[in-house]
């Protein structure tokens, strides 16, 4: 039983979400483990079919989502994976673009991502993109200096 990822399935892990929507039926398919473990600041699921349900309700509104994947970094039990994603959505940031910051953990069983943990600013992605909440978060952001 492998621990590891190939960088054959980390290539395909970043080609499927680099497609809005990503295809989730063969993400689940071909990337994950069905007992993968996702968390991300907003959510924790367990299994393919809960972390299927999770990815299909976030990209509904969406208009555009695109990464930027940095080089990842790996040892023999994961991948660090940084990336930098355009977002559009409607609701947030008044429609337009915005770019968020964050990195991917990926570790690996059988050439299948397991445990997959992305770290990000929850207020840079959601938080501050929300008209008047977006206006209270800044200004204590802007006291916090």
């Amino acid at each position: 039983m492998a621990m590891t990822l190939s960088s054959k399935q980390v290539a395909r892990f970043q080609s499927l979400f680099n497609h809005t929507p990503p295809d989730i039926d063969v993400l689940m398919d071909e990337c994950y483990h069905e007992r993968v473990l996702f968390r991300d600041p907003l959510v924790e699921r367990r299994g393919t079919e809960s972390l299927a349900k999770y990815l299909r309700a976030a990209y509904v509104n969406v208009t555009s989502c695109e990464f930027d994947f940095g080089e990842p970094a790996s040892n023999a039990h994961s991948v660090m994976l940084p990336w930098s994603m355009t977002l559009e959505h409607p609701k947030l940031a008044r429609g337009r673009s915005f770019f968020v910051e964050g990195v991917s953990l990926l570790q690996g069983q059988d050439d299948l991502i397991v445990f997959h943990r992305d770290y990000y600013d929850a207020g840079e992605l959601l938080y501050e993109n929300i008209p008047v909440l977006g206006r209270i978060i800044q200004w204590i952001r802007s006291r916090a200096v």
